[in-house]
């Protein structure tokens, strides 16, 4: 392993919680490409100043019915109509923090994008506890886009890139980020309330790339 000789804990690049085995944020053997672009930037981490900016853990995931990331799977009318809007999952504790009503829209925002999903208020979302701070999740399926039968923003906009040393695998299942009530903006709106986060967590070419 490029990162052994013995396993451990390093959280993933982007997290709202710091690493509370070790002093080491990051995997210093991460594989990570210097953002240049204003738009493709990492985050704060853990502790470090600007990470409040994003304090809520995302993570992607399939659902069993699509293939893969969808584009091969979403043209099918019977698919489609099993998922045919892209949601996101919030608890209902996390939905009254950020007045989330069910099933009505939220804006889900990184340093990299933001996007627009249904809202879903699940138990099946429980609040984490770490170092006695109360740390929400909000679920994102990986499945959709502008091509198909049941079309949405994709969950990919939000992500960054950074690869597993060992295998190469982009770093893309779990990030932090921010959500709020109602529809993203459009056009360069979207761009400006970005770039507007990027300013408020203090987010340069070189945040998030220090070993």
């Amino acid at each position: 392993m490029t990162d052994g000789p013995l396993p451990t804990h390093y959280e993933p690049q982007e997290s709202p919680v710091p690493n509370l085995l070790y002093r080491q944020q990051r995997n210093p053997v991460r594989q990570i490409t210097t953002m240049v672009h204003r738009d493709d930037r990492f985050q704060p981490s853990g502790d470090e100043p600007g990470a409040a900016v994003f304090p809520y853990v995302c993570s992607t995931y399939r659902i069993a019915e699509h293939h893969t990331a969808g584009g091969m799977s979403r043209f099918l009318p019977y698919l489609a109509e099993l998922a045919p809007e892209f949601f996101c999952e919030v608890s209902p504790e996390l939905a009254a923090e950020r007045g989330l009503e069910h099933t009505g829209w939220a804006t889900i925002v990184t340093a990299r994008g933001a996007i627009e999903a249904r809202v879903l208020v699940t138990e099946r979302l429980t609040p984490m506890t770490v170092h006695g701070r109360r740390v929400h999740h909000v679920g994102l399926p990986y499945h959709w886009g502008n091509n198909g039968l049941a079309t949405g923003d994709p969950a990919n906009e939000l992500t960054h890139l950074s690869l597993d040393p060992n295998v190469h695998i982009q770093e893309v299942k779990a990030l932090a980020c921010d959500i709020q009530p109602g529809r993203r903006p459009r056009g360069q709106a979207r761009n400006e309330l970005v770039a507007q986060y990027q300013a408020r967590a203090g987010i340069t070419e070189q945040t998030g790339t220090e070993v």
